[in-house]
């Protein structure tokens, strides 16, 4: 019974988030439980603080009830760490933004040090119930680190010891995983099979069979569409294989006198710049010649998956994807390669949340948060 409690508790807190302030019947209705059960699971939520309850009279009869989360309960971080910054963001504990923070890195050397540096920083700033991390690369799910990030040059990077020692409970996700699931959060769409992909200096992937996002057996971060094959005698790729996706539709294509992308990957800092300005002409509407070969690329790998697995929404994203144009060539691709005789055609979205990262590892952190206090 005690079990039984539990999981009720959490869906019920779960749908609130996404639903922001939903009706009781509606409540009752989505999370399966009759209206005598519902009762009593909101007075041990109204008992910890969690939620908030207001009547809403239209009319005669019984007044409805609207439940929402309680913001004032605590704040939650999401921070998505990549080569170029560290982005924060605070939520409350409805998942409303309270504040952003960007920190730039000008490199990666000693970026161990400076994440730890930051981290503390940030917990003594803003006092959060938990965090959530959005990284690049292989993630340990069940070890809390980050296994393998060439992107990044961490590996087996262990953030338990400097947050723990703060009594502070955390999750760390693949960072494509956590953008899909801050769509999903944004959207409200949690019933449809989707996959999302995104376009930048790497190429991730994350995909939601209806239940969970996918991950491997080992409790590894899974899905490296990137690092699948576009040509078995292509270029070495910095991961260990050959002619990788990576190497052919990423921005690392789109730059000039091309190094091997190992040196692309260690020595990113030579040629931000030059990624800027590739960029900054994309947002103006120039460079569509030298992005279409490489959009093509990336369209025919996206098509192939989505035949594999057949999600019903499909979402692009990226810090690549820096205007519509980009978005627009990709979907225009992805459509042409998928023939009207496999009787699918999926619905492709463009990201366009900047806060997505964030909101989708705060998202998983603060659930993970909430079925250990509500243990």
């Amino acid at each position: 019974m005690d079990e039984i409690r539990w999981d009720n508790l959490t869906r019920l807190l779960e749908q609130v988030f996404i639903e922001k302030e939903v009706s009781r019947k509606t409540l009752s209705k989505k999370v399966g439980v009759r209206n005598s059960t519902l009762s009593y699971l909101l007075r041990s939520l109204i008992r910890f603080g969690m939620v908030n309850i207001k009547n809403v009279s239209y009319g005669r009869g019984r007044p409805n009830q609207m439940i929402s989360l309680n913001p004032q309960y605590g704040n939650v971080m999401g921070i998505k760490i990549g080569r170029e910054s560290l982005n924060a963001t605070v939520f409350d504990f409805s998942l409303s933004e309270v504040e952003s923070i960007v920190i730039p890195f000008d490199n990666t050397d000693n970026l161990e040090k400076n994440i730890v540096r930051e981290m503390q920083n940030l917990i003594l700033n803003y006092r959060p119930l938990t965090m959530g991390f959005a990284v690049s690369g292989t993630v340990d799910l069940k070890e809390k680190e980050i296994f393998s990030s060439p992107i990044l040059n961490l590996k087996e990077f262990d953030l338990k010891e400097v947050l723990k020692a703060r009594g502070l409970d955390f999750l760390i996700f693949n960072d494509v995983d956590a953008l899909h699931v801050g769509q999903m959060v944004e959207s409200g769409i949690f019933d449809r099979t989707s996959l999302t992909v995104t376009f930048g200096v790497g190429i991730g992937a994350s995909f939601f069979d209806g239940e969970d996002i996918l991950t491997s057996g080992d409790g590894k971060s899974t899905f490296e569409l990137g690092h699948m094959t576009a040509d078995p005698d292509g270029a070495p790729c910095y991961c260990g294989r050959k002619g990788c996706i990576e190497t052919v539709a990423s921005e690392y294509s789109l730059i000039g006198n091309k190094p091997s992308i190992k040196e692309f990957v260690e020595k990113f800092g030579d040629y931000r710049e030059e990624i800027k300005e590739i960029r900054s002409a994309a947002k103006a509407g120039k460079g569509r010649g030298l992005y279409k070969p490489v959009l093509r690329k990336l369209g025919c790998a996206i098509s192939d998956i989505s035949l594999l697995l057949r999600p019903s929404l499909i979402w692009i994203g990226g810090e690549g994807l820096v205007s519509k144009w980009i978005f627009d060539e990709i979907k225009s691709e992805i459509l042409a390669q998928i023939p009207e005789g496999w009787g699918y055609l999926p619905e492709i979205r463009l990201v366009k949340s900047v806060q997505g990262w964030q909101r989708g590892a705060a998202f998983l952190a603060l659930r993970h948060y909430i079925r250990e206090k509500l243990k």
